[in-house]
């Protein structure tokens, strides 16, 4: 399981990477939308990157897929509100 952990951390940083990236380059309204989800993304994945060293958290490849393709969701400015509440979501259930 942890392998699988690390493989959906490894996925929620580079969809959180990309988001902040598409960010940076979003309209400001889109900015003040998106800023309180993408803090939110961030302390989510800290505090599922601490809990991975519990090894408490049980992930299976269904949540990776998910993560998956969520990171590819997260490339478009117009798509960036609903793939930060989509990685929030996901972040939650393991948390």
């Amino acid at each position: 399981m942890s392998q699988t952990l690390g493989a959906l951390i490894a996925d929620a940083q580079e969809a959180y990477v990309t988001a902040a990236v598409t960010y940076q380059g979003a309209s400001i309204d889109q900015k003040v939308q998106s800023k309180p989800d993408l803090d939110k993304a961030a302390s989510h994945l800290a505090a599922l990157q601490a809990k991975q060293l519990d090894s408490a958290t049980e992930v299976d490849a269904a949540d990776e897929a998910e993560m998956a393709t969520l990171r590819q969701q997260v490339n478009d400015a117009a798509t960036l509100q609903s793939g930060l509440l989509k990685l929030v979501s996901i972040l939650s259930k393991f948390i």
